[in-house]
């Protein structure tokens, strides 16, 4: 149980992380380039994927 709470408690870190980095800073993943290079696309399309599928409800 502990290891499912730690897996957890780290993507609602990196969730957190995401919503306040910047287009033109690092990218929260560490892999030293820009946010907008790296993972903004993949990040908008969850998004975008959780708000249709809230849209359905």
């Amino acid at each position: 149980m502990k290891l499912l709470e730690r897996f957890f408690n780290f993507n609602n870190k990196a969730e957190m992380n995401r919503k306040e980095t910047g287009r033109n800073e690092l990218c929260w993943c560490g892999s030293g380039k820009k946010y907008k290079r790296c993972h903004l696309e993949k990040d908008e399309k969850k998004a975008r994927a959780q708000y249709e599928q809230r849209r359905r409800v």
